[in-house]
């Protein structure tokens, strides 16, 4: 007898379909009649339950009257159960009160227990109630049901499974040995196709595909097969081709991967078991100091020294921890390594095992970079650090959410607030409630891109105070370049608005009293003009008069005559020429007529020292001048500055003759002009005096009417520039004063 392994795949296909259907419609209705009969059981309990509780209720009053007729009454109703054996209902004292038999029923009454129960008993099922009345037990209402209902339904549903078994395996039968040639017949004929290739070596039979399914993917496998068998000779000729190629790519792959290590930013070196250099890249070579050829072959702990930056305690060869742990290794911090020229540099490196196809360690390779920048960099960020903690500013930043992602010692300074206390909460923190939280509108606008200048705002601080602050506000870029929120330098000026306020207030006051002080300047310019002007009439008609009285007095005037006449001549001549100062000195704060105009300096001092040359010819002075530059501005004011300097170079000469020397020097941004004497000199003390007007120093020794140094100053001032004095008593002096190459009239 054959076993099942050795019957045809047909036979195995139908007995499999048979079984497998048939164990699995017996399990399906075997656990159909199981829960049926386990349901059905417990409904039946239910209902009955339920039964025997109307029952007892309805047998109350027969109970309590002790009326047997009317308790058999209610008994007799149970006729219409005829699964009902037999009920009985007994007093409090356990006598019987009335029954019930079905007729032919063999069993009687069970007796009756303490409470309400159910038990299952060779007869059947009892059921006990207790009769209760205000919660008093008067008696028990007992019952008991033939099992015979649930066998029944239990043997009814059995028989239907069994058919339904039966007619399933038939019909099960029919299908699979149909179904069963579909799968059977292409491996029959693959099989058949492989006896023959079997039997006759001929390896261009190929076997039929029937199907594309996973039969039909054996059969093109198969003729795949006999394909490769017949092509073996060819496929080992091109092998032995294709490996030489493949050396060649190797060859290739070799110096590729040469070129890439050695463009690649890191130092690289391999060495073999041993600790040999193979290959040191040119990076690798740069910071050992050596070439590939003075490399190649050494042990690496004789070219690689590596330190530890602070004890210079020699540090274990990374390729040696390799060697001996088998795994990648990374070098601890502060790492030096020391050149051939004895330069240090600060590396961080990595050492990996070279494995061979069966996991064999025959080499290293080390990866180390100079991390020199790094440090550097990392000290700025540190520096930054600490001087956005040091700074007395409130530095803050916020992401674009509007929350707070920093919080530096300056912001809880000057908001009370403590980091813990603000970072991952909104700005509307500090906000001030008057007039609200203009950020989140800011941090949208910076998000799109856009520049938002310096502003003033108003913050609310910890403690409810209210201070005006000035803010910065710049974007934070991630390391792509996206704009990731923004960052926030906040300063308290409520002080410098405090004093701004009030400064205001004092400009606003100063403006006034300026506005006034110019008008009254106004009128006093007005009246000397007029008075130095209307007083020039009258000073000459004394003079001409005081003259005429000499000629026309009889005989020859007395000494002291004459004497007083000339008194009155000098006084009235010094009266003119102060006049004539003080009107030249108010024509200068006036605008001339017509506009500023290029003038020559040159022309300026010729024309000086010809109106000065009677005196230049009497003392004897020279002037003499280096090339001067033209200005755009009023001749009339530029004569009057040069004639009174000049001029008192030489009213205040020594024993010598006056030497004059102008000079002028460009500078960054104005001309500097000096005149230089060799007279005698201002003493220190005096030489801020000599420029207030009718400030004399020498009295009446020397001719003047102290206004001219006056006239000078206010002519360089107009021009935006200033003028002093530098001197030596007995040695000279020297005038200097500048003038602003974009000067500004006053």
């Amino acid at each position: 007898m054959r076993t099942f392994r050795d019957r045809p795949i047909k036979q195995k296909l139908i007995m499999t379909i048979m079984l497998t259907s048939g164990v699995g419609l017996l399990v399906s209705g075997a656990g159909i009649v199981t829960v049926d009969a386990y349901l059905f059981r417990g409904h039946l309990q239910r209902d009955l339950s339920v039964l025997v509780g109307i029952m007892a209720d309805n047998s109350t009053a027969a109970v309590v009257f002790n009326d047997p007729k009317s308790a058999g009454e209610t008994l007799a109703a149970l006729r219409a159960k005829t699964n009902v054996v037999a009920a009985c209902i007994y007093r409090s004292d356990g006598t019987q009160l009335a029954s019930y038999l079905r007729p032919g029923a063999k069993s009687a009454c069970p007796p009756a227990t303490a409470g309400a129960a159910i038990q299952s008993t060779g007869a059947g099922l009892t059921f006990s109630q207790p009769i209760v009345l205000q919660e008093r037990r008067i008696g028990t209402l007992v019952l008991l049901y033939k099992a015979g209902e649930v066998s029944q339904r239990l043997r009814l549903y059995s028989a239907t499974v069994l058919a339904v078994l039966l007619m399933s395996s038939f019909i099960a039968f029919l299908l699979s040995s149909r179904l069963s040639a579909i799968v059977a017949t292409p491996i029959l004929k693959l099989a058949h196709a492989a006896t023959s290739v079997s039997s006759t070596k001929d390896y261009s039979v190929r076997a039929e595909k029937m199907s594309g399914d996973e039969l039909g993917v054996l059969v093109n496998a198969f003729n795949e097969m006999l394909a490769g068998i017949q092509s073996r000779d060819n496929e080992l000729r091109k092998a032995l081709l294709d490996r030489e190629d493949a050396l060649a790519e190797a060859t290739k792959a070799r110096k590729f991967l040469e070129t890439t290590l050695a463009s690649i930013g890191d130092a690289v070196i391999s060495t073999d078991i041993e600790g040999r250099i193979a290959f040191a890249n040119p990076v690798a070579q740069s910071l050992l100091g050596l070439k590939e050829a003075d490399l190649a072959g050494k042990h690496l702990d004789d070219v690689f020294r590596i330190v530890n930056e602070f004890t210079r305690a020699a540090v274990e060869s990374p390729v040696a921890k390799v060697l001996r742990q088998g795994a990648v290794v990374g070098m601890a911090n502060h790492t030096i390594l020391i050149g051939r020229d004895k330069a240090e540099v600060p590396i961080d490196d990595s050492g990996a095992p070279i494995r061979d196809e069966s996991g064999t360690v025959y080499g290293t390779v080390l990866v180390f970079r100079d991390v020199s920048a790094r440090r550097k960099a990392e000290a700025t960020t540190r520096l930054l650090a600490a001087i956005v903690e040091s700074s007395d500013d409130a530095i803050i930043g916020h992401d674009l959410n509007g929350l707070f992602s920093s919080w530096n010692k300056g912001a809880e300074r000057i908001f009370g607030y403590a980091a813990e206390e603000t970072i991952g909460h909104p700005t509307s923190l500090i906000a001030n409630p008057e007039s609200g939280d203009e950020m989140p509108g800011i941090l949208a606008r910076i998000g799109n891109g856009e520049r938002f200048p310096q502003y003033q705002t108003t913050r609310r601080t910890k403690s409810g105070k209210v201070i005006d602050v000035a803010i910065t506000l710049s974007p934070l870029y991630d390391e792509f370049g996206r704009i990731v929120g923004a960052s926030k330098i906040a300063r308290d000026i409520t002080e410098q608005v405090r004093a701004a306020d009030r400064l205001a207030q004092a400009n606003a006051a100063l403006q006034r009293s300026n506005a006034d002080l110019a008008r009254t300047n106004d009128d006093l310019e007005r009246f000397a003009f007029v008075a130095s002007h209307d007083l020039q009439e009258p000073l000459r008609m004394i003079t001409v008069y005081s003259q005429l009285l000499i000629k026309a007095f009889p005989g020859q005037p007395s000494d002291d005559t004459r004497m007083f006449i000339e008194y009155i001549v000098g006084g009235t001549k010094r009266m003119r020429e102060l006049l004539s100062d003080l009107l030249a000195y108010s024509e200068i704060s006036g605008q001339p007529e017509g506009s500023t105009s290029a003038v020559d300096l040159n022309v300026v001092l010729e024309k000086v020292t010809e109106n000065l040359k009677a005196y230049i010819d009497e003392t004897g002075a020279s002037i003499t001048s280096e090339p001067l530059p033209v200005l755009k501005a009023y001749e009339a004011h530029l004569s009057p500055l040069f004639q009174n300097l000049i001029e008192n170079a030489i009213k205040y000469r020594g024993t010598e003759p006056p030497r004059i020397h102008i000079s002028v020097q460009a500078l960054e941004d104005q001309f500097q002009f000096a005149v230089a004497d060799n007279g005698i000199g201002i003493e220190p003390e005096y030489r801020e005096k000599i420029f207030v007007p009718f400030k004399r120093l020498h009295g009446k020794d020397i001719p003047g009417t102290g206004i001219g140094l006056a006239i000078c100053q206010r002519v360089v001032e107009r021009y935006g520039g200033r003028i002093w004095v530098e001197s030596e008593v007995g040695r000279g002096s020297t005038f200097i004063f500048t003038v602003p190459l974009s000067r500004k009239e006053h």
